[in-house]
């Protein structure tokens, strides 16, 4: 019996268990190769953090 047929016939006969196979396969193919592809982007690299004196004037209003 082709693949194909054999699951056919399980998602009529189990649909809730079909349903969650493929939430589970979308589940793991996301952090598997979104988070990759985000990461090679040239936005995802981190801007460098402002001096704590510039952070602690910027709160009193006072600049330096």
């Amino acid at each position: 019996m082709p693949v194909m047929e054999k699951l056919k016939m399980f998602v009529a006969q189990e649909p809730v268990v079909a349903a969650s196979c493929l939430l589970a396969g979308v589940g793991l193919f996301l952090p598997a190769v979104v988070r990759p592809m985000l990461d090679s982007f040239e936005s995802s690299k981190q801007v460098p953090q402002p001096a704590l004196t510039e952070v602690l004037a910027g709160m009193t209003g006072k600049k330096q």
